[in-house]
């Protein structure tokens, strides 16, 4: 509140405060949890947007104090001026590492990129993040030493979660490759997911879910 108290030359109520930071949390958590192609991009401005806001529909009526009902109407405002920000299909191959080459064979390997929705990213992600989460706290029920799955049991369990939806072995394949990149793509790029050990003799790595991590 302190802080509050700097920014904002009028006095503010308890209640006004508490509201304020409620409402702020609450589009941050939007913003963090969007399932959506389009979502918000929330940070410390929109609070000080609030902030002003606030104050100067209290100016407007000759209020001494920021009351509840002034910040109200400053986020309903704020809400309406914040503007969505599409986000684009997720790329899942890696950046490419060769030589220079012709025009005619760059545009032969384009198109040729493994994309997916972004809804699909986050469905996916968010089913093997709960799994291993879920994995970890039977683990740690029955005092085991393991406490970890594989990457190659994650890949085999997710597509045991949507057999059904498979026809025919060529897209078990192509569903397997998505599976694998999405995994590699929370480690290497999102810091979601932490590889432990694998690689010698192409045994498959542990994976587990950052501690710092707050599954949706």
């Amino acid at each position: 509140s302190s802080g509050i108290n700097a920014e904002w030359p009028l006095r503010p109520g308890k209640e006004s405060q508490e509201f304020m930071v409620e409402e702020y949390k609450k589009l941050r958590q939007r913003d963090a949890n969007a399932m959506s192609k389009a979502s918000w991009r929330i940070t410390v401005r929109q609070l000080e947007s609030l902030i002003r806001l606030s104050e100067a529909m209290a100016k407007m009526v000759c209020e001494d104090e920021v009351l509840v009902g002034h910040v109200k109407e400053a986020f309903r405002l704020l809400s309406k001026s914040i503007i969505r920000v599409e986000t684009p299909d997720i790329n899942l191959e890696d950046e490419p590492e060769v030589p220079e080459q012709t025009d005619d064979a760059m545009d032969g390997e384009e198109g040729e990129q493994l994309r997916i929705t972004f809804e699909d990213y986050r469905k996916i992600s968010n089913m093997l993040i709960q799994r291993m989460r879920d994995f970890e706290d039977q683990e740690k029920n029955k005092d085991s030493e393991e406490g970890a799955l594989k990457k190659k049991e994650l890949v085999d369990w997710y597509i045991s979660q949507v057999e059904e939806e498979i026809e025919g072995e060529q897209e078990m394949i192509a569903r397997m490759n998505v599976t694998e990149k999405v995994i590699e793509r929370l480690v290497k790029v999102d810091n979601v997911l932490l590889e432990i050990g694998g690689g010698e003799k192409g045994e498959s790595p542990y994976l587990v879910v950052h501690p710092n991590y707050i599954v949706d």
